[in-house]
C-alpha cells in the first residue's frame, strides 16, 4: 500500500510545474548533494518530474548524522519514498548513487513495492563484481587527504581550506565507507530494464564490468557511452542530454501507449 504523500528532507524537488506523468529520481555520488542534479532538471520535459535524494549530513541536511552502512539507509529510503511511487518512475544513480538505486530497487521489489521502469547507472561497475579499489574510508586524516587528491574527485581549494575540510571530509569519509564495506547478496534479477551510460575515460569502471550488469536485470542490458571520466554526466554534453531525453521520451510513450511495466 502506497502511503500519504508528504514533505520529506529526503527528496529535493526539481519540478518545472505541468502534467507530470513521470517521475525521475537522481541519487548522488560519494560527497555529493542533491543540488549537483538541479541543471538536469532544467532540460527535462514538464511532463517528468524529477527529485534528487538528499542524503542526511549535507547541505540542506549538514546538521543531521551520517550514515555508513547501505542496508540501513536502504530501508530507510525504502520508507520514505513509499508515499513517491504513486506514478511510473525512473531511477538515475551516478557512482555510489547507482549503488543505492539498485539496493533500493532491490528492496522494492522483494515486499512488491512499485519498482522503476527502468534504472539508468553510470560511474559504478555492477555490483556483484568486487570493490577493487583501495580501501580509504579508515585512514588518518593525512593519509586519507592524499588518497582524495589521488582520485581527483575533491577540488584542491576545498582540501587547502580547514573550515571546508572540517565540513566535507566527514561526509566523504561517510560515503566511501559505504561504498567499501558493501557486500553483496545474491538474490533475484530486477524486473526492470537496466541502461548503462559510460564515460569512455572513466578510470572507476571498465567496459567488461559495466556489461556486467546485464546479470541484475531480466531484460536486455543497454549500453551508451559518452566522452568524459569519472564525472562526465555534469557536463551536460549535447549527446548525454539527448540519450538520457530519448530514454525518459520512450517511458513517457510507453504510458501513453498503456504498455509501460506494471509495476507501480
Amino acid at each position: 500500500m502506497i502511503k500519504e504523500k508528504m514533505t520529506t528532507p529526503w527528496l529535493m524537488p526539481f519540478s518545472r510545474g505541468g502534467n507530470g506523468r513521470l517521475n525521475l529520481f537522481f541519487f548522488p555520488h560519494a560527497g555529493g548533494g542533491a543540488s549537483a542534479f538541479y541543471p538536469w532538471s532544467r532540460v527535462l520535459p514538464a511532463e517528468i518530474t524529477s527529485y534528487a535524494i538528499q542524503l542526511p549530513g549535507r547541505e540542506t541536511r549538514l546538521r543531521e548524522p551520517l550514515h555508513h552502512q547501505v542496508p540501513v539507509l536502504v530501508d530507510t529510503l525504502a520508507e520514505v519514498l513509499q508515499p513517491y511511487l504513486d506514478l511510473p518512475f525512473v531511477f538515475w544513480g551516478h557512482s555510489m548513487g547507482a549503488l543505492l538505486a539498485f539496493e533500493l530497487t532491490r528492496q522494492l521489489q522483494q515486499h512488491s513495492l512499485p519498482t522503476p521502469q527502468r534504472m539508468l547507472v553510470s560511474g559504478y561497475n555492477a555490483p556483484h563484481i568486487p570493490y577493487a579499489d583501495r580501501h580509504i574510508h579508515h585512514l588518518p586524516e593525512a593519509d586519507f587527504m592524499a588518497a582524495l587528491q589521488e582520485l581527483n574527485g575533491t577540488p584542491e581549494a576545498v582540501l587547502k581550506d580547514a573550515e571546508l575540510r572540517a565540513l566535507v571530509l566527514p561526509i566523504v569519509r561517510a560515503d566511501f565507507q559505504l561504498v567499501e564495506t558493501y557486500s553483496y547478496q545474491e538474490n533475484d534479477p530486477l524486473h526492470c530494464p537496466i541502461t548503462v551510460l559510460d564515460g569512455v575515460t572513466d578510470d572507476k569502471t571498465n567496459e567488461a564490468d559495466l556489461k556486467a550488469w546485464q546479470q541484475q536485470s531480466t531484460h536486455a542490458l543497454e549500453m551508451f557511452t559518452f566522452p568524459g571520466d569519472h564525472f562526465f554526466l555534469y557536463d551536460l554534453q549535447p549527446k548525454l542530454i539527448s540519450t538520457v531525453l530519448y530514454l525518459l521520451n520512450r517511458q513517457l510513450q510507453d504510458i501513453k501507449n498503456g504498455t509501460q511495466l506494471i509495476n507501480y
